[in-house]
């Protein structure tokens, strides 16, 4: 929508290093290099992206086959290159990235390039928008766009691993980003990404890439925008240009983590000052002004109808509600929160988990610019779900938007500043008459200073104009009737998905203080495969650990702690634990701990190690496993042990056993 940057200025203000420019046409030729390793998907879905949106700009693609392991992929680039789609160098053997790149920067001395990692999908007229901002000015080195897992210039959140928002492609949200941030850019340290525009004269006068002094291949853009910032070069993210990025198809995502974190230390030790440059860029976040002018254009653009949810900062049950009404209308809807900041001012954000956007106004001054903000996406209806917290303007965004709304009781603050109707002492305050609310009042004042009966006032009103009042219970609508009399409303209770029978879990402990001899390690490891089997075991060690180990909820693991000698027992009984469990990974030689398990009379697991065959002969509820047993046999033993069963591969325990 035209118009949008101008709107809540507050919140989506374009900053001083921003600058807008006109089209020009480029007519020279650029070379668009695309280093290959592996990823045939990948890799075709980045070069038909190229091939198949025609630009201004006259472009070569040069593909670097660097020792691809691919037979298949090979075989298609080579195709490609036959077919004069493409030209392709082929390394002799695998060299890496900034090798590939700097024997095509070498092609063609006197061209600009574009270096395009393989697992990138362009769309539109994407580089003739880059060339363009590469234009403005023989100073510029360097130039980036949005991407979908771009670090900084990552979006819909910066840092993340994004998936494109729901109902778009790559060329949709690129075609949002250009008419929301048309001609806008923004300076900034470095454009390390998976596409940067490299201008010719940047290249000359320090050099191509480098990673022998980091160690690999990555870091080595961190690195040459460094060194041409250095040389008096300017680096500008192109904030009217978006590109889809898978990322690390080449390494793996494990490696990649690992590397670019070395790569960072380097970095560290070779330009002092990057760490302040790198920490104050992410503190300022200038891309964010124009990640949030496409999340509104795309918020105004969407065809679903758009709602407003109004509410408390607390979290809790009406936080739950609101996220599942929201999830329940999602096929139809979008909906964004409005919650109390700090002070007088709310916080506007669109709350799912892949989306980024919010925004912040203090109210009432910044009253217009959010009316005309929620004018301009769209929004249908307001719901309000609670008031806690903030300002008493927001009683007025229904009549100022012109816009439906509904109001959800889930407390009784219509009634009373104390939403709980409780007293001092945290009991039930009776609802007595007006005199009693005031005195109240005067101990524990409510939010806006108003008496009981002007409070009253305000959320009769409020009330009294919602198309629809909702409560949760008969309970809840009786007693704001008493208050309101005139106010319809109606019963609905929070829809709820159906929640599972409660399974049964076994309660498994150990005894005493657990070290790696004494099994901690394997103790650690079958509350892993429970967890990751959903095994319906739980595991405490009644005393200490030697060597942390993952807990609650991490892994269904406690620990009791240190008990002194005569306290195991009544700790036992309370306990209540259907399996007690020796794991010990040495052998044994009495077990004072056996000894109190064998008179509280619970099935009991132990190693086929040391003492404990001897000791478990003919008793009737034990077992024993043999002690390397992998955590799934151990795990089952528990299992059928809680539940009075047997478990192949293990036995009771006969009068007379020889262990080996």
């Amino acid at each position: 929508m035209a118009g949008l940057v101008a709107v809540a200025a507050g919140a989506i203000a374009a900053t001083d290093a921003t600058t807008r420019g006109d089209r020009r046409a480029i007519a020279v030729t650029l070379d668009i290099i695309v280093p290959v390793y592996r990823g045939f998907e990948a890799v075709r879905r980045c070069i038909e992206s190229v091939l198949s949106f025609p630009q201004q700009a006259q472009f070569e693609l040069i593909v670097v086959d660097d020792a691809c392991p691919e037979p298949e992929l090979v075989r298609w680039l080579r195709e490609q290159r036959d077919r004069k789609r493409i030209t392709l160098l082929q390394q002799p053997a695998r060299q890496g990235f900034s090798a590939a790149v700097n024997r095509a920067l070498a092609l063609h001395r006197d061209r600009d390039a574009v270096i395009l990692h393989s697992d990138v999908e362009v769309a539109n007229d994407w580089l003739d928008r880059l060339a363009a901002h590469a234009a403005r000015g023989r100073d510029i080195g360097t130039v980036a766009p949005f991407a979908s897992y771009g670090g900084v210039a990552g979006y819909p959140r910066t840092g993340f691993r994004n998936a494109l928002p729901d109902g778009h492609t790559v060329a949709s949200l690129d075609s949002v980003f250009r008419r929301a941030n048309f001609g806008a850019s923004v300076a900034v340290p470095l454009t390390c990404g998976p596409c940067v525009y490299l201008r010719r004269e940047c290249v000359t006068a320090i050099g191509a890439f480098d990673g022998g002094p980091l160690g690999s291949d990555y870091g080595v853009e961190q690195d040459f925008c460094l060194r041409a910032s250095s040389a008096g070069f300017h680096h500008v993210l192109a904030a009217d240009v978006f590109v889809g990025h898978a990322g690390a198809v080449a390494f793996g995502v494990t490696d990649a983590q690992a590397l670019a974190a070395r790569a960072e230390k380097a970095l560290d030790k070779l330009f002092p000052h990057y760490p302040v440059l790198r920490a104050e860029f992410l503190k300022n976040d200038p891309a964010r002004p124009f990640q949030r002018q496409v999340d509104l254009l795309r918020l105004a653009e969407s065809p679903k109808h758009l709602l407003l949810f109004i509410t408390h900062a607390w979290g809790g049950g009406i936080r739950r509600h609101m996220t599942e009404l929201a999830a329940m209308a999602s096929e139809r809807c979008e909906v964004l929160f409005l919650e109390p900041a700090a002070g007088t001012t709310v916080k506007l954000s669109w709350p799912k988990d892949a989306e980024g956007f919010s925004a912040y106004f203090t109210l009432p001054d910044d009253s217009p610019a959010l009316v005309l903000l929620l004018r301009t996406l769209g929004v249908a209806r307001m719901h309000f779900h609670h008031i806690h917290g903030l300002p008493r303007a927001v009683l007025d965004l229904p009549g100022a938007v012109g816009v439906p709304y509904d109001c959800t009781l889930h407390d009784y603050y219509a009634i009373c500043p104390q939403y709980h109707l409780v007293t001092e002492d945290g009991r039930y305050c009776g609802e007595p008459d007006a005199v009693g609310c005031a005195a109240c009042l005067t101990r524990r004042p409510g939010q806006w200073g108003l008496d009981i009966g002007a409070w009253r006032g305000a959320f009769g009103r409020l009330l009294r104009g919602a198309e629809r009042v909702l409560a949760p219970s008969r309970d809840v609508a009786r007693r704001i009737a008493r208050y309101f009399p005139d106010v319809e409303t109606t019963i609905l209770p929070h829809p709820e998905e159906p929640i599972a029978a409660m399974t049964r879990v076994t309660r498994v402990v150990t005894l005493g203080n657990l070290s790696p001899e004494k099994g901690l390690r394997v103790v650690a490891a079958c509350a892993e495969d429970a967890r990751a089997r959903n095994l319906p075991l739980s595991f405490r060690v009644l005393g200490s650990t030697t060597e942390p180990v993952p807990l609650w909820p991490q892994a269904p693991l406690s620990i009791h702690g240190q008990y002194a000698d005569g306290e195991l027992p009544t700790i036992l009984a309370a306990e209540r634990p259907d399996v007690i469990w020796f794991p010990a990974q040495v052998p044994e030689t009495y077990s004072y701990t056996l000894s109190v398990a064998l008179a509280a009379g619970v099935p009991i697991v132990a190693a086929a190690l040391g003492v404990f065959p001897e000791r478990l002969a003919n008793h009737s509820c034990a077992m024993v496993v043999p002690w390397g047993a992998a955590p799934e046999i151990w795990n089952e033993a528990l299992l059928r042990a809680g539940q009075g069963g047997r478990v192949e591969g293990t036995r009771p325990v006969p009068a007379k056993l020889t262990v080996s």
